[in-house]
């Protein structure tokens, strides 16, 4: 009885999986339910169907992305791009220089180039009076900027006053100051002051209507760096029961001088270049004098002007160094961050020896 009865267990067990199977085989499976028809699905298909967009490559390996202003301007030029910027590069070179060229032909030709034109400015009597114009063209700069930068703070400063009383006549003088050429303000000290009774000398006439000139354009300058701050940093200031003026004295105005030193050193530099009008009041300032030599080495004007734009080029540049220079230690250059070693003790690991 225990053989026929494990038997008849194991025919129904056996019967059981037949079975199973059975049903597993004859039952539908479920297919995945087909994706939302997109865009471009829709679209036509053959000659009409739109080309479809290849996707962007990423940045290549050892090329840095950009990244601040000119990463949201414009994306990096492709091998197109390139391409093209190399060969506009060769072509301006390649006209310049054939511009030089011909310059050095036509100037040869007229015996511009001759050493017996060029060998006065290696005495060292001409290179003391073009040195000591120099010095002269900076002593007018100097004086124009040490006066304007001031006034010119201040008058920015009664623009941005809350009473319209001081305001608006401070807006009228800056705008004045501003459209009035500064040649038409040096003829005005020359010819129309003496005709009033009142004489200058030259280089009073010269440096007042640089200060003019400079004062409108160093007050606009003040009042956009001011403008140009956060509100909350004034508006943190009332918060803590500040004044209007301890505000700008005390928060305001640092900031904005820190931010506008590189833009006041430029302005600075276009004011010793404006000292060039010195030779309307016959003051000896370089250009000047140049005009004076050229005239005293029988009209050699080419070359003594040529020494003079070497003398303002230089001058300019260690101006525009400097601005770079002030710009770097202000902290508006971002500098390269260094990674500093992690020294914090690591809990669970063995120091080694």
């Amino acid at each position: 009885m225990s053989g026929t009865a494990r038997q008849g267990a194991g025919e129904a067990a056996r019967s059981t999986e037949e079975s199973t199977a059975a049903m597993t085989q004859t039952r539908p499976r479920p297919q995945p339910a087909d994706p939302a028809p997109t865009a471009l699905d829709a679209a036509p298909s053959g000659r009409n169907a739109p080309a479809r967009r290849a996707p962007r490559p990423g940045p290549r390996a050892g090329r840095r992305p950009l990244g601040g202003a000119a990463g949201v301007l414009f994306e990096p030029p492709g091998a197109r791009g390139r391409r093209q910027r190399r060969l506009g590069s060769v072509a301006a070179a390649a006209l310049i220089a054939a511009f030089a060229a011909v310059v050095m032909l036509q100037l040869g030709r007229h015996g511009q180039l001759d050493w017996a034109r060029w060998q006065p400015l290696t005495q060292a009597s001409i290179q003391r009076f073009l040195f000591s114009a120099l010095g002269d063209t900076l002593l007018a700069g100097v004086v124009s900027i040490a006066i304007g930068l001031p006034l010119g703070a201040v008058m920015g400063l009664l623009r941005l006053s809350r009473r319209r009383l001081v305001s608006v006549p401070a807006g009228a003088v800056v705008e004045l100051l501003r459209s009035l050429p500064l040649l038409f303000v040096v003829y005005f000290f020359l010819l129309g002051l003496p005709s009033l009774g009142l004489r200058m000398p030259p280089f009073w006439q010269l440096v007042i209507p640089i200060v003019l000139h400079g004062v409108g354009n160093f007050a606009e300058i003040f009042r956009a760096g001011v403008l140009a701050l956060p509100r909350g940093q004034s508006e943190a200031g009332y918060a803590i029961g500040l004044r209007h003026g301890q505000v700008m004295r005390l928060i305001v105005l640092p900031q904005a001088v820190r931010a506008l030193l590189p833009t006041i050193i430029g302005q600075a530099v276009r004011a010793l270049k404006d000292t060039t009008l010195g030779y309307v009041v016959s003051y000896p300032e370089l250009m000047h004098q140049g005009n004076v030599l050229g005239s005293f080495l029988e009209n050699d004007f080419l070359q003594v002007y040529f020494e003079v734009a070497v003398i303002f080029i230089a001058l300019n540049w260690l101006l525009s160094k400097l601005a770079e220079w002030v710009e770097t230690r202000t902290g508006r250059t971002p500098r390269p961050v260094r990674p500093r070693p992690n020294t914090a003790p690591q809990i669970g690991v063995p120091k080694t020896n």
